[in-house]
């Protein structure tokens, strides 16, 4: 018996395949007792090489078991040398190599595990959602482990994706997110027992806390009313009522009821919406001039307003207002800080503005006492009862 060498497998075996007289040789390997190569020649005259480990399941049976490795050159002598060598250590301690790779074809790839994800767990999202979730994986999540089998993606792995995309550090903890959720659908279909996401730092995010101050806000709202139509009436129902954005976008009217001021908007897994009106947004929902489908349409209801024309809407209010840019978020913020300054509690902000929790709420009451503190100290300085002298100002290269 040869030992199937490379040098053996590329040179020597078309000689001995064209020595014998069969179509089908098989040379078994002299160092590794079942690894062995068959050679078949083809109509047109040509060699078939294929690696096998051939051996005797576990149990009872006598009856010997013949895998397959996979064709030469797909598989270089030494690659099928390493797997049967793995195949004859799993047949050493009693298990079945071809029970094994029954079990590991079942276990499913990422793409697979997202196709599932996707179709039990996506759909039922937003589409501007499952646009997300998509993007991120297409981005980063695929390019990074396509292929690989979703039980065997590791803690060490997911963590260097933080060395990777350091450049996208905001871009990279929406995917670490995603990934997560993921995982955690995997655990649910026992397809792993962990989450190899858990515990995966993230990058720090510079939050964003622009708002409009007692300063800008008349000089916005100034510029805001002079904004006709429905464009206008949505700009300034997202001032007054602190809504978000898509949710003002995709009102529909029969959600709304006037009389009682509120509105039915069906709650998302990660965010509760308003459903309490002021009378000043129930005002710029009843003066638009249809009463079906969007609230606020440019075509009698049938479309709402591009999100890309209220960017720009809203850029071009803050421009003749003089202020600098803001995002339909930042009306938001507005409004929300505004409430807290004028004493609104924990309670009144998350129903007004549709938190599930109380930490955004106290975010904004926690600005409020900070900037309450800055205006106390700046009265204390004007009446200055205890005369302190005025502080020289001087400019410091």
């Amino acid at each position: 018996m040869p030992t199937l060498t490379e040098d053996f497998v590329k040179n020597r075996v078309a000689r001995l395949a064209n020595a014998s007289k069969s179509d089908q040789i098989v040379l078994r390997d002299d160092k590794l007792t079942g690894f062995l190569l068959r050679v078949r020649r083809a109509k047109d005259g040509s060699l078939w090489r294929s690696f096998f480990f051939e051996y005797l399941p576990p149990g009872e049976t006598k009856k010997r078991k013949r895998l397959a490795i996979g064709p030469y050159p797909t598989f270089s002598a030494e690659d099928a040398r390493e797997r049967a060598a793995v195949m004859a250590r799993a047949v050493k301690d009693g298990n079945d190599p071809a029970a094994i790779r029954a079990q590991q074809k079942a276990k499913p790839t990422l793409e697979t595990a997202w196709a599932e994800f996707d179709r039990e767990h996506l759909s039922l999202k937003e589409p501007a959602t499952r646009k997300d979730y998509k993007g991120r994986y297409r981005r980063i999540i695929l390019p990074t482990f396509k292929g690989r089998q979703i039980e065997s993606i590791t803690r060490a792995e997911v963590n260097a994706l933080r060395t990777k995309f350091r450049d996208k550090p905001t871009d990279l903890n929406r995917a670490l997110a995603v990934l997560s959720k993921l995982m955690s659908f995997a655990m649910l279909k026992e397809w792993r027992g962990d989450n190899p996401v858990a515990k995966v730092e993230r990058f720090d995010e510079n939050i964003n806390e622009t708002w409009l101050d007692e300063n800008e806000l008349p000089k916005f709202v100034e510029q805001l009313v002079k904004v006709e139509g429905p464009m206008g009436d949505l700009l300034r129902f997202i001032a007054v009522s602190g809504w978000r954005v898509s949710a003002a976008r995709l009102l529909r009217f029969d959600q709304v009821d006037l009389s009682r001021l509120e509105v039915r908007l069906d709650d998302k897994a990660t965010k509760k919406n308003a459903t309490a009106l002021s009378t000043d947004a129930a005002m710029l929902i009843e003066r638009q001039p249809h009463r079906i489908g969007y609230v606020f349409s440019q075509r009698k209801g049938s479309y709402p307003l591009a999100y890309d024309r209220v960017l720009d809407a809203l850029a071009g209010v803050c421009k003749e207002a003089g202020i600098n840019r803001i995002t339909p978020h930042t009306l938001r913020r507005t409004i929300a800080t505004h409430s807290a300054l004028a004493g609104a509690n924990v309670a009144e902000l998350m129903q007004s503005y549709g938190w599930k929790t109380p930490a955004m709420a106290l975010r904004y009451v926690k600005k409020s006492e900070s900037l309450a503190r800055k205006g106390v100290e700046r009265g204390a300085s004007i009446v200055n009862v205890f005369q302190k002298p005025a502080a020289e100002v001087i400019p410091q290269r």
